[in-house]
């Protein structure tokens, strides 16, 4: 080879170049097959916001929630249920997160789940990753110079996981905890983002991947962090924020969706160890909250009364918004929530007060109107 010509060197390379093409040639489509061929609809995992097979980047400043509404989300596809509001394909769901450790997951599922009325019992649909603790990179910049990005033992375990368990949505819990690149070089963020699509188009599931912004991503209302690579590389973004001047309120804003309607917003309201649609101003959607709460107040109360137990109106050992929410079956309604729907009831005439007892020792007790 030392005494190659230019040329013979180049006819070499060539040489081994088709022999190469021929082995893992690129992918090639002629449009012309596709004709008179059924052009494929078009898949979603939440209707018109969260594209399937394919990578959405769902940011939140620090303490908005996102974790809670993503384990929102993986109930709502394991059970076939709206995500606030919105349709939703049914399928399994997996999280791998290294935020949490195993009892704060617990807190969150039960808390989730039980706002769909249904138990942890049904969640056969789901699995979680706790990798709290541990190294949960699943890629990062390799030893040698360049900016290459290399997956790890972590990410072959996963697809392992991900190839068995067969997961409609995979939730990758943080970006921070799972990308060992730099943040703001755009190769290695495109790299990465390109292995997780990888992952979406192989095993048919969609890729959520949480995420912090930047002061300048929060300042700026875009939730971005570090490079616009972020943006550019995925196919959905969605951005979780607080609702100024109000705890209890946020807005999750759809700042990207290549597919469908960029700007939408969906209100929501912390409720009881989830979030809930904001309804707002809309006299519906607040009725239909308080029913709910109201029938779980009286189903409560019926059970209670069958063991005997004479619930008060009046604060006490005794004051029913208290032990109703104690209850095993009060959804985790709080007390004052409770409360709310007992003055409701009591406004409403499906309960009443009676003073009991005797003259000495006279009490208020709360007595259903009807059977």
């Amino acid at each position: 080879m030392n005494g190659e010509t230019r040329n013979e060197k180049s006819n070499h390379w060539e040489e081994f170049t088709k022999q190469y093409y021929s082995i893992d040639p690129l992918p090639l489509i002629d449009p012309r097959d596709w004709h008179d061929q059924p052009v494929p609809e078009r898949q979603w995992l939440v209707e018109g916001i969260i594209p399937h097979r394919a990578v959405t980047l769902y940011s939140g400043d620090g303490g908005t929630g996102k974790t809670t509404t993503a384990i929102q989300l993986i109930v709502a596809v394991a059970l076939g249920l709206q995500w606030f509001g919105k349709d939703v394909t049914q399928g399994r769901a997996l999280l791998y997160t290294a935020e949490d450790e195993s009892a704060e997951l617990h807190r969150r599922f039960a808390a989730a789940v039980t706002k769909t009325g249904r138990t942890l019992a049904d969640l056969d649909d789901v699995r979680v990753i706790p990798m709290a603790g541990l190294d949960a990179t699943l890629a990062g910049q390799s030893g040698g110079k360049g900016n290459i990005i290399t997956t790890t033992a972590a990410f072959a375990k996963l697809t392992i996981q991900i190839e068995e368990f067969k997961p409609r949505l995979v939730v990758l819990d943080p970006l921070a905890d799972c990308y060992g690149g730099d943040e703001i070089n755009r190769s290695q963020v495109r790299q990465f983002v390109q292995k997780l699509a990888g992952l979406a188009f192989k095993y048919d599931c969609t890729v959520m991947l949480l995420s912090h912004p930047s002061l300048t991503g929060m300042n700026s209302g875009t939730g971005l962090s570090g490079s616009t690579a972020w943006n550019a590389s995925v196919r959905g973004r969605l951005y979780l924020t607080h609702v100024k001047d109000d705890p209890d309120r946020r807005v999750i804003k759809v700042v990207k969706t290549n597919y469908g309607k960029v700007g939408e917003e969906i209100p929501l309201m912390w409720d009881d160890g989830g979030f809930v649609v904001d309804g707002g101003n809309d006299p519906a959607a607040a009725n239909m909250a308080n029913r709910a709460a109201d029938e779980v107040f009286m189903d409560v109360f019926w059970k209670l009364s069958t063991l005997g137990f004479r619930l008060s109106p009046n604060v006490g050992s005794t004051y029913a918004p208290k032990k109703i929410a104690e209850h095993p079956d009060a959804k985790r309604y709080s007390k004052q929530k409770m409360a709310q729907a007992m003055q409701r009831l009591l406004e409403a005439g499906t309960l009443k007060i009676e003073t009991v007892g005797p003259q000495s020792k006279r009490r208020d007790i709360l007595v259903a109107t009807v059977n």
